[in-house]
């Protein structure tokens, strides 16, 4: 429990753990006077000193069930509140890590993030929420045995006994159940990875079933039948933990009841007290074996979750804001000098290079390549969404490197293959309703999408229509180069060559610089440079071959 510690602790600070360790035992030790109150009355009643009511007794009992109302109301509200604040404190902390990591590092934490993000943090809030009554019910277990002691020594003694017993059998059923509910987290990363796999490739699986029947039952089906079986194997050991303390303090009440109450000469009323006590005993035991379970996921939730903010500080991500965004008017060229990048550190079978390219302001290029030749690698590359394993990059007359590739970031508006279309005009200071109506107009969705603020009226649209609207909303960010990835792949065949023949130059003659993977041949005459991605390389490619007019659709 020290790791869940070390996340609440930063939340509320030393000062919000005593408060609301005062508040517990306080709430713990009201339970156990009205539990006291309530011997002495049985006590009295049973000693025939009863014969009215009392007005003492009515202000006693009044007061302390006023005291345990106020005193429970103000620690749960606190605890409510602390649960919220640890719920969305842990998201942003995470998420703000997150953004300061670069593409390739976010890339091999998808599923941990999203496991930790939705499974993980909830636990903990849960578990933060049992606290209360955990705590309450530790501080009346530890009452009611210190009272037990004022009635009979011996019995204490007996009892203590019975709870050593108790403690050992959960103590050693403890590691295993742990184990258990350890390797089902784990399970829970695998189950979502392929639960992804299935919504993200769902196009994929509804042309091709035996897919999404193999996902199901070569995969799905065996993690969630182990998940099953360490879940319930871990649940069934705490029930058992639970139903043995159970079984124990049942024979040590029967024992006192037929046995030792007349063996040690207790008197009788002392007797009704030690069982009511006990009585109240095995409650506060139930309870805190009823929320170990919880609390046990909450200690494997926090592992998993102080392992992954350990794993992303030490990452040391570095991805600062940009000091400075390149304008249009400033943007002058890119040479890129042996560019090389690969996967990996030491094999370079999967990777590009040595590659020389140069961009000046204004040109349309165009890239092509067959699928694997490493188009969307370069890409990725010139962007800087993975860093080159060698050669260099100017941007005008500055050399890009670790310090400034924040700011070099800025020049190039994207949008790729796989694009995500979000729902509202983002990254847009100065947002220009005459510009946003004049690309409306000409990606013919005047018709389709409105704003709203800056909100898009829908993003419910076929996929070429998505892309014109994405790529409107690159083009307002009016940064110096645009950069596409098979955007027209989706366009009809009329859009298309309006895309070419016409946007194109539209653009071109509002100074922007574009850069595009495409394969529609046909139309490579509208590019002012043309290149193959070929193994890894990039070719330059005669014009004169592909400078033929397009046929009227």
């Amino acid at each position: 429990m020290k790791r869940l510690l070390k996340i609440i602790l930063p939340l509320i600070g030393k000062g919000g753990i005593l408060k609301y360790s005062f508040l517990g035992i306080l709430s713990g030790l009201c339970n156990f006077l009205f539990i006291r109150a309530v011997t002495r009355m049985i006590d009295l009643v049973v000693s025939g000193n009863v014969t009215s009511v009392s007005k003492e007794n009515v202000i006693i009992f009044s007061s302390i069930i006023l005291v345990f109302i106020w005193i429970r109301r103000i620690l749960s509200l606190s605890i409510i509140k602390l649960s919220q604040t640890l719920f969305w404190r842990l998201r942003m902390q995470i998420l703000s890590q997150l953004l300061k990591a670069n593409y390739q590092q976010l890339s091999s934490r998808r599923v941990r993030v999203r496991s930790t993000m939705l499974s993980d943090v909830y636990v903990l809030t849960e578990a933060s929420l049992n606290i209360i009554q955990f705590f309450t019910a530790s501080i009346l277990t530890a009452s009611c045995l210190i009272y037990l002691s004022s009635i009979s020594l011996v019995l204490f003694l007996i009892t203590l006994c019975v709870a050593i017993v108790g403690v050992t059998v959960y103590h050693f059923g403890t590691v295993k159940n742990f184990r258990n509910f350890r390797k089902a987290r784990e399970l829970e990363n695998k189950f979502q990875e392929k639960f992804y796999s299935i919504l993200d490739g769902f196009k994929e699986i509804y042309l091709e079933p035996k897919k999404g029947n193999f996902l199901f039952d070569k995969k799905i089906i065996p993690i969630s039948h182990d998940a099953y079986n360490n879940s319930t194997a871990a649940f069934t050991g705490f029930l058992n933990n639970q139903i043995t303390g159970q079984i124990l303090f049942y024979i040590l009440i029967s024992s006192v009841l037929l046995y030792f109450g007349f063996a040690l000469k207790i008197r009788p009323s002392d007797i009704v007290s030690f069982v009511f006590t006990l009585l109240y005993l095995v409650g506060s035991i139930e309870t805190i074996m009823i929320l170990l379970p919880g609390l046990m996921r909450a200690r494997v939730a926090s592992d998993h979750l102080m392992d992954l903010k350990g794993e992303l500080e030490e990452a040391n991500f570095h991805n600062p804001v940009p000091g400075r965004y390149i304008l249009k008017n400033e943007f002058s060229q890119i040479e890129i000098r042996g560019l090389e990048f690969y996967y990996g550190d030491h094999d370079k079978t999967f990777g590009i290079g040595p590659i020389n390219f140069d961009v000046r302001k204004g040109e349309v290029v165009f890239i092509y390549g067959g699928n694997g030749s490493g188009k969307t690698t370069l890409i990725y590359s010139i962007l800087g969404l993975c860093f080159p394993s060698g050669g260099m990059i100017r941007l005008n007359d500055t050399s890009i490197n670790e310090t400034n590739y924040a700011d070099y970031r800025t020049a190039f508006s994207v949008v790729f293959n796989d694009f995500y279309l979000f729902n509202e005009l983002i990254g847009v200071d100065d947002f220009d309703i005459d510009k946003w109506e004049y690309y409306i107009r000409l990606f013919e969705l005047e018709n389709k999408v409105t704003l709203e603020g800056r909100c898009f009226s829908t993003t419910d649209l076929s996929t070429g229509q998505r892309k014109r609207l994405a790529l409107i909303a690159a083009l307002m960010e009016e940064k110096p180069i645009l950069v596409i990835d098979e955007w027209a792949a989706d366009q009809d065949p009329y859009f298309r060559k309006k895309f070419y023949t016409q946007i194109i130059p539209l653009l071109k003659q509002d100074n922007f610089t574009i850069i595009a993977i495409t394969h529609d041949d046909k139309y490579y005459y509208c590019a002012d440079r043309l290149y193959k991605m070929d193994y890894g390389k990039l070719h330059p490619q005669s014009m004169d071959v592909h400078e033929r007019p397009v046929k009227a659709l």
